[in-house]
């Protein structure tokens, strides 16, 4: 701040700061600019009687003032700024003054009196919360008034009338002064609190969006609320894992930008087709991508939202390759069954899923044929009536046998509805 003024240095928080106080003191202001028009009212008929002043002179002159603060109450309320209100407020006060010394200098009532007319005007100002470099111009104005008056006035008393005027002036401008500073310091504080507060949310919706990345909503939700092991057992997905062909020859021939930003566009491709069917997307593993359905909230449907998920990934190669100038190709391999999920790691958070319906869904991935979707007898059992399949007949799983598998054709013309989007 200005040790002078006390303004801001930095025009923006100044400017800030005169508009919110100036919201803020608009009621004290309406309340010094009323009292001071009916004050000046009710002395039109008090003055008369309880000094020597002539009615003809103290009647018109307070009545005068009384519209003139009343002009001011009515144009106060079109006051933007602080500055502007404790420039009504300070002329209006100073004018007053100014008014009850010649009142009093003429009443032969300085002493008593006027100064305490005066005093009454210093309070008002703690209740407009005046600035103190307004408090201070007013103080001067009202002092060379009091100086002229008190030099055509003779008495004993007028030592003390003088010590208590520059006492009351003194007073008031050291209290005024340390009320706008603290004003200003909590503003200040309240603008640095407030700042500081925004940033902490924007971190916060940062790193929520970035838990949310990894992590199922529900699982982000229950590590926000203070769980630190999770691991829950799903007693029916439908797991799938998706691998582009050829991937390792592409990425030897392309540079590596090349190749990353290749991947991004294939994935950044299957995340809103995994959205869009209320599916989880586990994990990318190199060029290989995981998802699943049926958790963490468990779904009637999971195996057809997956198998719908694998041809609208295989519907989107096309487009991609056209787009990039590479013939691109998958091969998709599902699974249904029971697995365990779980969050791994206590740094960077992971969501995985475990169990032999992992295992297998990757094992019918790595048999499985280009830009065919590869499922198990199980899957196919939950999804025939939706979906033509065509059976393989029974293929050797490493570490798991001889299993029946079948290729996904299409949907049936007469199937139900694919389940509603998220």
């Amino acid at each position: 701040m200005h040790p002078l003024s006390l303004r801001f240095l930095d025009a923006d928080l100044e400017r800030l700061y005169q508009h919110a106080a100036a919201a803020e003191s608009l009621a004290g202001l309406k309340v010094i600019t009323g009292a001071s028009a009916l004050l000046w009212t009710i002395a039109a008929f008090l003055l008369p009687i309880g000094t020597d002043l002539p009615a003809g002179v103290a009647t018109p002159v307070a009545l005068v003032m009384a519209a003139v603060s009343l002009a001011v109450f009515i144009a106060a309320r079109w006051t933007e700024t602080l500055d502007h209100q404790h420039a009504l407020a300070s002329i209006l006060t100073a004018g007053n003054g100014l008014v009850m010394l010649a009142l009093a200098s003429v009443g032969g009532v300085l002493p008593g009196y006027g100064v305490s007319a005066i005093m009454l005007l210093f309070a008002y100002g703690f209740v407009s919360r005046t600035r103190f470099i307004f408090a201070a111009l007013r103080s001067t104005v009202i002092a060379a008034g009091f100086i002229v008056a008190a030099a055509n006035w003779q008495g004993p008393s007028l030592l003390i009338d003088g010590f208590i005027f520059v006492a009351a002036v003194v007073g008031t401008l050291l209290a005024l002064r340390l009320l706008e500073r603290s004003r200003r310091r909590v503003f200040h504080q309240d603008i640095v609190i407030g700042e500081q507060s925004e940033a902490l949310r924007t971190e916060k919706d940062k790193s929520d969006r970035l838990l949310l990345n990894v992590l199922p909503s529900a699982i982000a939700e229950r590590l926000r609320e203070g769980e630190s092991t999770i691991a829950d057992l799903y007693p029916s997905v439908t797991v799938l894992f998706a691998d582009v062909v050829g991937f390792t020859a592409l990425a030897a021939r392309e540079a590596p930008g090349r190749v990353v930003e290749l991947l991004g566009e294939l994935f950044g491709c299957f995340d809103q087709l995994v959205a869009e069917r209320g599916l989880e997307k586990i994990k990318t593993i190199g060029d290989c991508y995981m998802a699943a359905g049926g958790l963490p909230q468990p779904v009637d449907d999971h195996a057809a939202r997956i198998v719908d998920l694998g041809l609208a990934m295989l519907g989107q190669l096309d487009r991609l390759g056209r787009g990039t100038g590479e013939r691109l190709q998958i091969r998709i391999g599902a699974h249904s069954g029971p697995a365990v999920g779980g969050v791994i790691g206590s740094r960077k958070f992971a969501f995985d899923l475990w169990g032999d319906t992992v295992n297998v869904a990757s094992r019918l991935e790595s048999h499985g044929v280009p830009n065919r979707i590869h499922v198990s007898e199980a899957t196919w059992l939950l999804v025939r009536d939706r979906y033509e399949c065509e059976s393989r007949g029974a293929i050797e799983l490493r570490g798991h046998g001889r299993m029946e598998t079948y290729t996904i054709i299409g949907r049936r013309a007469s199937a139900p509805a694919a389940a509603p989007t998220a």
